[in-house]
């Protein structure tokens, strides 16, 4: 009888530290999709280079703020369009729209550079 109290006793422990764990790690996860689920990138071409300069926008909070200027630093200087698309979707995300980006100075207008609009899958 002791041992069957014992086996039971243990069952119990395992199968409750186990559902912790996996409620954590599902309530992780989605913190993290809320935070990062959409992206705005502004790619434009400097003057005199091939390079792009590349600004990413999560949102307003610090850490979206913090983590879009890291994501700029590391794509800024690309000089393709696609090495940023492909970089994007090797951290889950996925092209929804793309939109043109237009400055208009004293009546000279024209393509300026490219928006993504990209969503975390």
């Amino acid at each position: 009888m002791k041992i069957l109290l014992t086996i039971g006793f243990i069952i119990t422990l395992s199968v409750a530290g186990v559902s912790q764990s996996i409620e954590k790690a599902n309530i992780e996860n989605r913190a993290q999709d809320t935070i990062y689920s959409y992206a705005y990138i502004l790619v434009e071409g400097r003057v005199f280079s091939k390079k792009l300069k590349v600004e990413v926008d999560f949102g307003d909070t610090p850490e979206q703020i913090k983590t879009g200027k890291e994501y700029s630093e590391r794509l800024t200087n690309k000089k393709s369009y696609a090495a940023i698309l492909n970089y994007m979707v090797e951290q889950q995300f996925e092209l929804v729209e793309t939109l043109e980006y237009a400055e208009n100075v004293m009546g000279s207008g024209g393509t300026t550079g490219i928006v993504f609009i990209m969503r975390r899958k």
